[in-house]
């Protein structure tokens, strides 16, 4: 006897929390007004959580059937990423949208990303627009003549994220932003050494993530400012071992850990780049990554659960 397999939905959200208990439920609440259909699913992956994240979720779940939360060991959203591309993502699903959890979209911005994708079907993906921060005005210019992809909110067809799957990308447990490899990955149409085609993401400024600044009023904020700071550099000293990796080994050579490749980083490696104020730490962040030295791969398994 033959069974019907279940229609695959039009579009999938997946909402990546890590220690969100005070931001989640704004988060969710946003996206049930962003223009989902009723059957697209909202995945919340809570990955390392030590705070009610999870029950929170659990009794937004219970009013709409869409949010399901998924409770992964592991705090890291690469592992996160990997394992919704892997696990969650149904099959045949036209668009996934990947959200944080401490961000609020705008009213109707997934009916947006879907209308402009409709409209150029040549882009992979489709990036959206900062609000509420100080910097946002300059970072929305930035991706509008860039073509970024911010990782708080963005969107991929469901062919390129099959393709991802089809090439078993997954993520490096440890990468800090799954937002500059993925667009890397986009706009040189997952050849490491393939000519950049801008079109292949799509900005689209009708729809806006809100994020919270951090505040300069107080020592605590200056010193989250400054660990951000850190945490940013050590991201584009990441990006820079692992680009010079590939370009040269392919993307079969994509590591399980990114800290893996520690062992090749050099000073002029964690300076390499645009000079902005996050590279006065280049040096402490190359001793950081120095110190840990190489850690080998643990067989072909990405992902954790």
């Amino acid at each position: 006897m033959e069974t019907t397999r279940p229609k695959a939905p039009a579009r999938s959200v997946v909402v990546f929390a890590h220690n969100e208990a005070e931001r989640i439920a704004a988060c969710l609440g946003s996206l049930q007004q962003s223009g989902l259909g009723p059957n697209d699913p909202i995945f919340v992956v809570i990955n390392g959580t030590t705070d009610n994240t999870a029950s929170v979720v659990e009794s937004m779940a219970k009013q709409d059937k869409r949010i399901k939360g998924v409770v992964i060991a592991l705090g890291d959203k690469a592992n996160a990423w990997s394992y919704y591309a892997n696990h969650l993502a149904v099959p045949d699903t036209q668009l996934h949208f990947f959200v944080d959890g401490d961000v609020v979209v705008s009213p109707g911005a997934i009916s947006a990303i879907g209308e402009k994708l409709a409209a150029h079907p040549e882009a992979l993906a489709a990036s959206t627009l900062p609000r509420g921060g100080r910097t946002a005005p300059s970072w929305s210019n930035r991706i509008l003549r860039e073509h970024g992809m911010p990782g708080n909110f963005y969107a991929l067809r469901g062919e390129t994220l099959a393709r991802i799957r089809a090439l078993s990308i997954n993520l490096p447990v440890g990468l800090i932003g799954d937002d500059p490899f993925l667009r890397w990955l986009i706009l040189n149409n997952f050849n490491p050494n393939g000519p950049v085609d801008r079109s292949r993401i799509r900005p689209v400024p009708e729809a806006h993530f809100n994020y919270t600044s951090i505040p300069l009023t107080n020592w605590r904020g200056l010193r989250a400012l400054v660990a951000r700071q850190m945490r940013y550099q050590l991201r584009d000293l990441q990006m820079n071992l692992l680009l010079r990796h590939l370009r040269k080994f392919g993307l079969g050579a994509i590591p399980r850990r990114i800290d893996s490749l520690y062992d090749q980083a050099t000073p002029m490696l964690a300076l390499k780049g645009k000079f902005t104020l996050r590279k006065v730490a280049f040096y402490f962040t190359y001793r950081r990554v120095r110190a840990y030295r190489s850690r080998p791969s643990m067989g072909p398994a990405w992902y954790e659960t």
